[in-house]
């Protein structure tokens, strides 16, 4: 896809380092530096112990970096390091629960679509590394257990959402990505949307023009017995969207052995 063009602000991209530069980045109470030498890539890091997912400031600037005496230091040896280094947001490397605030249910014969959002991942690439240099929450979730008993099921991470059903109510925020959810319950009954198992590791990371990060949507149907779900990961962005760009493919390609595990779980 073509280059977007942002309408504000944002903190990945791809960012010159001249050697011996540092960068760093403050992002809701994660601070970050990075520094690039001749042959190393430094990386320091540091969380603040009031870090919350309500936390959506940022701000980056060119200084020196964080004291190794103040934060967790990590050295990367190259032969030769490259000018340019790309910050970008990953999905989360497990599935993420979300959890509505309020208790939601779709009537018999209704469909709609409900906006999630869940947080991601911050993950640096060099130039001539095969993986990402680090890989790690901005704000790392809590965990829950996603599933029918205790040895069935996944650890999960969890997270508490609006479930808007209005795009234009859910405010852009840099460190979560928005998961369209489209339900159909074509059953006899209500259909209770408690929590939702959305399978982060499978969904690729997308950029609007407005700065706002998406996922594809999942489309979740309810057949007439009440007992089966068919659901299925669009393979494009929502034109809700705009123009869009990819910046990270999933973290799994179509694993559809997985995939099938993931929804068998996929409403509690």
């Amino acid at each position: 896809m073509s280059a977007v063009e942002y309408r504000q602000p944002v903190w990945w991209g791809t960012f010159p380092f001249a050697a011996g530069q540092g960068k760093e980045w403050e992002m809701a109470g994660l601070e970050l530096g990075i520094a690039r030498q001749p042959s190393e890539w430094h990386v320091w890091t540091r969380r603040t112990p009031q870090q919350s997912e309500d936390n959506h400031e940022w701000r980056q600037r060119d200084r020196n970096v964080l004291s190794e005496s103040q934060a967790e230091f990590s050295r990367f040896v190259f032969r030769q390091t490259a000018e340019n280094a790309q910050l970008l947001p990953r999905l989360a490397n497990r599935s993420v629960v979300v959890r509505p605030v309020s208790p939601v249910f779709v009537p018999a014969g209704q469909e709609t679509t409900f906006y999630v959002s869940t947080p991601v991942w911050v993950a640096l690439y060099a130039e001539g590394a095969v993986t990402p240099l680090f890989d790690m929450a901005v704000v790392i979730p809590r965990d829950t257990w996603f599933g029918p008993s205790p040895v069935r099921g996944e650890l999960c991470y969890a997270t508490k959402v609006m479930a808007r059903t209005d795009l234009g109510q859910l405010l852009p925020r840099p460190f979560r990505a928005v998961t369209p959810v489209h339900v159909k319950n074509l059953g006899n009954d209500s259909m209770p949307i408690e929590r939702i198992n959305i399978p982060a590791p499978f969904l690729p990371v997308y950029a609007a023009e407005s700065g706002r990060l998406w996922t594809p949507a999942l489309n979740v149907v309810r057949d007439a017995s009440n007992r089966q779900l068919q659901i299925r990961i669009d393979t494009g962005i929502t034109p809700e969207a705009g123009h869009v760009s990819l910046l990270t493919p999933a973290r799994r390609g179509s694993d559809e052995h997985a995939l099938i595990r993931v929804f068998d779980n996929f409403f509690d």
